[in-house]
């Protein structure tokens, strides 16, 4: 077991749509007829239509895919990182937040030498820029709320893609080069991704044997079992500060959606700590603010282009100014990563 916090994007993107019902719908669960799955490769796109077409639904697609990511798209997902999830299900709102936490050996000025002034890349790099990681914890207990297939059933797709490797594409290897001179020296990345080269198939044995642990386990080998005690001796060799106690103590937090009334629409969105959510709402609200402005401007045009992106600025200014920088329906469902966008008359 290594620690591949390096390569995390905060939030896991994705997104899976399945029908809606009617406004004037009375079932409260309505399998989907039709349903989408997009994902930044085409391992997690294919691992999502499987879960679907197996009778899962979007919450079972949506953990399937997170651990399919951790094998062949490490940036959107990692079982060493953490994340949110928003999920809409028999026409109630839910949001997860498993996020990354502090150990509790984390302190203020950690990343200051003696002369108060920051170490450049000690907060981005290396074992104590790891935070104690929340994915696991937070697909296991969106499984316990709303899963439908078997919890080994949804890793077995991540497990044979990691054991038996899949083909690296072109994309993958850039990225994978791009990070080479960063990570030389200070962390074992090139151990694990030296030998990646475009068109090989790349297989991860140790990863493989994590996830078979996790899919048996569930929860309880990550945080308190033999995967637990492998991320702890890694820590104590490199110097990093997660412990025992700060994995076994991890705990998902659910939250309540933010709301917000948009034309005839009722928004649901992400809530802090996430800024996603609030960015959302806020560029909706003021392009209806800006109508007169975008009236008559083409779609995409320069004019068009040039108003979005000073939309964009002033939400992203509020976002430094007053929100931290941390980062569906029916038997089917929705999870997004940022929103969800329902008829108000569906909501209830």
């Amino acid at each position: 077991m290594f620690v591949r916090r390096y390569l995390l994007i905060q939030l896991v993107f994705f997104f899976l749509l399945a029908a809606c019902a009617p406004a004037n719908e009375d079932a409260t669960s309505i399998p989907a007829s039709n349903a989408a799955v997009a994902m930044p490769d085409r391992y997690g796109a294919e691992v999502g239509e499987l879960v679907l077409r197996a009778g899962g639904n979007a919450v079972d697609a949506a953990i399937a895919t997170t651990f399919s990511l951790a094998v062949t798209y490490p940036e959107a997902g990692n079982i060493g990182g953490g994340g949110f999830m928003l999920v809409y299900m028999d026409r109630q709102a839910y949001f997860i937040d498993y996020r990354e936490i502090a150990p509790a050996a984390a302190s203020r000025d950690m990343f200051l030498d003696e002369n108060a002034e920051v170490v450049p890349g000690l907060s981005r790099t290396g074992h104590q820029a790891a935070g104690v990681p929340g994915s696991v914890a937070g697909m296991w207990a969106a499984h316990q709320r709303f899963g439908s297939l078997p919890w080994a059933e949804l890793l077995a797709p991540a497990i044979e893609l990691a054991e038996n490797g899949f083909v690296v594409d072109e994309e993958l290897a850039d990225r994978i080069a791009m990070r080479q001179k960063r990570f030389t020296g200070k962390t074992n990345f090139g151990q694990y991704f030296g030998d990646l080269a475009v068109g090989a198939v790349f297989k991860q044995t140790e990863l493989a044997e994590t996830l078979k642990r996790i899919a048996t386990g569930g929860r309880a080998d990550f945080y308190q079992g033999q995967t637990a005690e492998y991320i702890v001796n890694e820590m104590e060799r490199g110097g990093g500060l997660i412990s025992a106690d700060d994995l076994r103590d991890y705990r998902v937090v659910w939250r309540e959606p933010l709301t917000a009334a948009w034309r005839d629409y009722e928004v649901l969105s992400a809530p802090p700590p996430s800024s996603g959510g609030f960015a959302v709402i806020q560029l909706l609200k003021m392009k209806d603010y800006l109508a007169d402005d975008f009236a008559g401007l083409a779609h995409n045009s320069a004019q068009y282009i040039h108003l979005v992106a000073e939309m964009e600025k002033r939400v992203f200014a509020d976002r430094a100014e007053y929100l931290n920088r941390r980062p569906v329906h029916s038997g089917h469902g929705r999870v997004h990563a940022h929103g969800i966008l329902l008829p108000r008359s569906t909501i209830q």
